[in-house]
């Protein structure tokens, strides 16, 4: 993060906010990072903010959601990383045995792959990691 960087996280499960502000203090970074804590869906249309990159790991169904709560919030040039977009591997079954999320990830790799305004590239690291660029 460069020195006049700062972090903002949103997290819905209020439990993990003490710890993890414990840590945020320990490694010398708390007064660079804020906690949100909440739905997102809530949280980001309140943020005025322009973001180098936004990493987006929730619930599976919200992807695209969020995806459009912060397009405008990145800045030219700017990223949008998603994780967990091969769900397991459940996006490659046959349709009739693919989850809920497996469908909700590939409808927004979808809506990503038609958006002309980003370009994309999916890693296949793991879970995958969809690697989105908003062109200039």
């Amino acid at each position: 993060m460069a020195p006049d960087g700062h972090l903002h996280t949103i997290d819905i499960n209020e439990e993990l906010e003490a710890m993890c502000r414990k840590y945020f203090v320990e490694a010398g970074l708390g007064d660079k990072i804020t906690q949100h804590i909440g739905r997102g869906l809530d949280i980001i249309p309140q943020l005025d903010e322009v973001f180098d990159l936004v990493f987006i790991d929730a619930d599976k169904g919200n992807y695209g959601n969020y995806y459009d709560l912060v397009w405008d919030k990145v800045r030219p040039g700017g990223f949008l990383l998603a994780d967990n977009v091969l769900f397991h591997g459940d996006v490659f079954d046959e349709v009739s045995k693919q989850s809920t999320q497996a469908k909700a990830m590939i409808a927004f790799c979808e809506k990503v792959t038609a958006d002309g305004r980003a370009e994309h590239l999916l890693l296949t690291l793991r879970d995958g990691l969809l690697l989105i660029r908003k062109k200039d």
